[in-house]
């Protein structure tokens, strides 16, 4: 497990979440390894109670698992389990993308164009953009399309896969260091289809982003050591 700098006494069950999260999704675990108390205790200096209800909060989002008489571990998503939550991700985002490109406004959509051009511009800045740094950027785009489609209930629903999604998209990233490029290169498509108000050609151009990013994460499955997670068959 990487090590990490203390948090302060006074921190929240929030904020050690927050944190585990950020360990857990840039691969500082192994798939499979044991996340015990008495470890956090020491790396992040805080007590027992936010640690536990932080390892609930992620068991419950299935970053991790609890196996009873034994504790908590990172979790192992099969095949089938990171199928199904593209398969949802797909026809929710399309359907987003589709209602944005009804109901967003043109000032919303150069505000995507900004973020992509932000992005860009720390892709040139930097040989080596951080992954974490890159799913910051890459979330907010996807974040802002959903804003913009208006509809609570789907945004309600997206957020509670994002766990597994991020999880899914770093796996992507570790394999292929040009992804984000070609990801950048990806959301402008969609970004121009909905400037020219096509939904049928926004929720396209999404739903083929999204397999397409599948597409790495199932190859990557078939590849020994991967560091990140194992992929194993239901």
């Amino acid at each position: 497990m990487m090590a990490s700098s203390k948090l302060q006494k006074e921190t929240t069950s929030m904020a050690v979440y927050k944190h585990l999260y950020h360990l857990i999704i840039t691969g500082a675990f192994q798939p499979g390894e044991w996340i015990r108390e008495r470890q956090l205790k020491e790396i992040l200096g805080v007590s027992s109670t936010p640690i536990r209800e932080a390892l609930k909060m992620l068991v419950q989002e299935r970053l991790l698992e609890s196996v009873p008489h034994h504790g908590v571990r990172i979790k192992h998503l099969s095949m089938n389990e990171i199928e199904d939550i593209y398969e949802l991700r797909a026809e929710l985002e399309g359907l987003a993308a589709q209602l944005a490109a009804k109901r967003g406004s043109m000032s919303q959509f150069d505000q995507m164009d900004e973020l992509l051009h932000l992005t860009e511009r720390r892709l040139e800045e930097t040989s080596g953009i951080q992954d974490s740094e890159f799913l910051k950027f890459n979330n907010e785009f996807h974040d802002l399309l959903i804003e913009i489609s208006g509809n609570h209930a789907l945004k309600n629903t997206l957020a509670h896969l994002r766990a597994g999604i991020d999880l899914i998209r770093i796996m992507a990233w570790k394999n292929n260091k040009s992804r984000p490029y070609e990801t950048v290169k990806q959301h402008r498509l969609i970004v121009y289809a909905l400037k020219a108000r096509d939904p049928q050609l926004a929720r396209l151009r999404t739903q083929e982003h999204i397999w397409d990013s599948i597409k790495l994460v199932l190859q990557a499955g078939k590849e020994p050591n991967d560091r990140v997670i194992e992929i194993t068959s239901t």
